[in-house]
């Protein structure tokens, strides 16, 4: 090669080192670069970073959960942890086996969850909006020697009593009976009441080494089957000091997130992170109807509120239909798991004078990776990365994206990223590569480094060849004030073209004309004639995820199937 083509490479070397470095500095601030995460000990147990520290504090007998009607202080939570540990041996349940949670919200599930830990077994948690069939695969794929179920959910295990794994040894009811659980001569059926009667209030932790699987969660499986996630002891050391700093959590703060304990946005910004600084966790058995978070913000008065645009908006409607409610106790309010249009922010701040901070995150990566904050934040985006995670975007050529307002998709690298999927070979080698996991979001950054959400790769489409994004027809929807929310899905008309098809639920006493479909088909062409949905289905409620999240999968698969018949 000769020399001035060596100085040309060279030179194009330079400036596309340049060109990283300059818009790495305009991503990752001072702050962010400043981070270092904390050193964490080779051998430890995990519930004693959260709750045993605090009892040689005047913390000890400080309020440390409330549920519903109850409070616990940190050494009695602490008390009831250490009894379902010894609830947990005596049943002979062997340290690294896993048990499944299937519940909603408890003292109960909660104790069982950090009482596993304790004991070194790995709690495995999943919604309970599952249905039967969905619970006998959780069983299957966990190979769990137990199972915590709520009562009201043990009629599911009537209808897979038959085909029950061998691998499934103990049943434990939270309930005043067994309800329905089907009593088998191989497997020990019990209240989680008799589990832990007459256990005492103190047990040893089990010191796990920090690389150990300490707790796992399952993805929604949207798009396929739910994978199982799993991580590793360290995240309890080196989640709250990242997020706590970013988000400035303190001993003062009493918490409450919307989403049920078995999601990463439900325990960790409102039970593990509280519980690392001596705060006030607040939880409720209750579904998170506007109705019923109302009264908790109003009854508990937390000053931190974690929740995701579903609920926001229900809330809206709330203050609009009933009453504006009393929310002067909150001072950060964050968001997550699907875009909002701006007119939610404007309408939440008119109401609360209270800023919505956007973020997004995941449990692979255990919590957010992405999030605003009252010291740094754009109305609409996503904000900037959090302590200790790295994000880079991916183009479609595996290049790495360097310009402002370039879609790529999100990898992120950090220590806290699920050590692999449990049972899925292919899919851990598919999205865990090298340090950095794919998650399958496309974002982009603007010229100040903030990032802006632009849709899911598997949700994307294209219409006269051009890229339709879902969540920018919704946006253009939902803009309209006769609309509560929308999905839109890609389906084919009469001649096999792609076309926008819009699913959209209205607000009480707004009816359908054609005026209407006029005016929110214009709201649309403002942003691309091709954009337009060429039918607008008007329905009633949207499918979501066990997240809450919208579940385009759900609409697609239901379009398909109407059109077969």
């Amino acid at each position: 090669m000769g020399k001035e083509k060596l100085r040309e490479v060279s030179n194009w070397i330079h400036e596309k080192d340049e060109t990283v470095s300059d818009y790495k500095d305009i991503v990752f601030g001072k702050e962010w670069r400043a981070w270092n995460d904390p050193e964490v000990p080779e051998y430890f147990n995990p519930t004693t970073v959260v709750l045993d520290k605090h009892l040689s504090t005047d913390k000890a007998g400080a309020t440390a959960l409330i549920v519903d009607d109850d409070s616990y202080s940190y050494e009695e939570f602490l008390g009831l942890v250490c009894r379902a540990a010894h609830g947990l041996k005596t049943l002979k349940i062997e340290t690294g086996s896993r048990i499944l949670l299937f519940g909603t919200d408890s003292v109960e599930y909660l104790a069982l969850w950090f009482g596993a830990i304790r004991a070194g077994i790995v709690p495995v948690v999943v919604s309970d909006a599952y249905k039967a069939p969905n619970l006998l695969y959780f069983l299957r794929d966990t190979a769990a020697k137990s199972l915590f179920i709520d009562v009201e959910q043990s009629e599911k295990l009537v209808d897979i009593a038959d085909d029950m794994p061998w691998t499934l040894e103990n049943v434990i009811v939270r309930g005043e009976d067994i309800g329905d659980a089907p009593e088998s001569g191989d497997r020990h059926t019990l209240t989680y009441a008799e589990m832990v009667e007459g256990q005492l209030q103190t047990f040893a932790p089990l010191p796990l080494h920090h690389n150990d699987v300490a707790y796992m969660f399952y993805s929604g499986g949207t798009t396929g089957a739910a994978k199982g996630i799993t991580h590793l002891a360290h995240d309890f050391c080196l989640v709250p000091e990242r997020h706590g700093t970013f988000m400035e959590y303190g001993p003062d703060d009493i918490v409450h997130a919307t989403s049920k304990k078995y999601f990463t946005h439900g325990i960790w910004p409102a039970v593990l992170i509280p519980f690392y600084f001596g705060a006030t966790s607040v939880i409720s058995r209750l579904p998170p109807t506007a109705e019923n978070v109302v009264s908790i913000i109003e009854k508990t008065k937390p000053n931190k509120f974690i929740t995701v645009p579903t609920i926001i908006k229900n809330l809206l409607l709330f203050a609009e239909q009933t009453r504006v409610p009393d929310f002067s106790s909150l001072e950060l309010v964050t968001s997550a798991s699907e875009k909002m249009p701006p007119e939610v922010f404007e309408k939440f701040e008119e109401l609360f004078d209270l800023e919505i901070h956007d973020s997004i995150g995941s449990s692979e990566i255990t919590y957010e990776w992405i999030a605003n904050r009252p010291k740094e934040y754009r109305r609409g985006s996503l904000g900037k990365p959090v302590f200790g995670c790295d994000v880079k975007l991916m183009d479609d050529d595996g290049n790495e994206v360097t310009q402002p307002n370039t879609d790529g998709e999100a990898w992120i690298g950090s220590r806290t990223t699920c050590f692999f999927y449990w049972r899925k070979l292919d899919k851990s080698r598919e999205t865990f590569v090298g340090e950095w996991a794919r998650t399958g979001d496309t974002l982009q950054f603007d010229q100040d480094g903030f990032f802006w959400f632009s849709g899911r790769s598997d949700d994307v489409f294209k219409v006269k060849g051009l890229w339709v994004s879902p969540i920018e027809v919704e946006a253009a929807i939902t803009e309209h004030d006769g609309v509560l929310e929308a999905a839109v899905i890609s389906c084919e008309d009469s001649e096999g073209l792609t076309q926008p098809k819009a699913f959209i639920v209205l607000k009480p006493n707004v009816e359908v004309n054609d005026a209407l479909v006029t005016e929110l088909k214009y709201g649309v062409r403002k942003i691309g004639g091709y954009k337009v949905p060429q039918e607008m289905a008007f329905v009633d409620i949207l499918p979501r995820t066990t997240l809450m999240k919208i579940d385009r999968r759900a609409l697609r698969d239901l379009e398909a199937q109407a059109r077969q018949s």
